[in-house]
């Protein structure tokens, strides 16, 4: 799995372009996995989070593909690029495609305090409460992601256990993702598959 679209200022890939970097203090950064779409099955993904430095946020989830975006000079370079930005809505909802089925369009699960927000493009974000928020224990800097398409399902795990469902509905094709809202910096590095204990 590689971070292969990058939107925003200041963030960049390391040599395998699994892991990404953001650096400065301006804005908003994200990364998607758009050479891995998913379509039907479970997906297991690992991230390693690190905010030693992050003053702000790191969230990471899914999205619905956007092929081509990273050559749009106009996204790659717009300070504010993230899937909750309402500003961004209506040009994304013109990327719609036939196999994009249901109203999710994005889920993403921000690791410093376990809060989950998803949309369908349309009104406002929407803040999942899912089943084992109260017990989540903020800043873990390794956990793992499934999205579940037999079922529709979004879960994260945390030492090779589950955590909890964040959000069913899922329906259609997705990318992985991540996005950092800062004032310092910050890193993310994805990879394919997670060690679990209770599968």
């Amino acid at each position: 799995l590689t971070f292969d679209q990058l939107f925003g200022f200041f963030v960049c890939q390391e040599d395998d372009k699994a892991a990404l970097q953001r650096w400065s203090d301006a804005g908003v950064s994200s990364a998607i996995c758009g050479n891995h779409v998913m379509r039907a099955g479970k997906h297991w993904a690992t991230f390693v989070c690190d905010q030693s430095l992050l003053a702000g946020s790191l969230s990471v989830g899914v999205i619905r593909p956007l092929p081509g975006w990273e050559d749009h000079r106009v996204f790659r370079v717009l300070e504010e690029f993230h899937p909750a930005n309402p500003i961004l809505w209506e040009v994304l909802r013109r990327e719609r495609t036939s196999r994009w089925e249901g109203d999710v369009h994005f889920c993403h699960f921000y690791q410093s305090d376990g809060r989950c927000f998803y949309s369908n493009w349309e009104g406002d974000s929407t803040e999942s409460i899912w089943d084992s928020y109260n017990n989540y224990e903020g800043g873990i800097g390794t956990l793992g992601m499934l999205l579940d398409l037999d079922i529709g399902t979004l879960s994260v795990y945390r030492n090779g256990q589950k955590v909890g469902t964040l959000k069913d509905g899922l329906a259609g094709v997705y990318c992985w993702s991540a996005c950092f809202i800062v004032r310092i910096g910050g890193s993310v590095t994805m990879e394919r598959g997670y060690d679990v204990i209770d599968a």
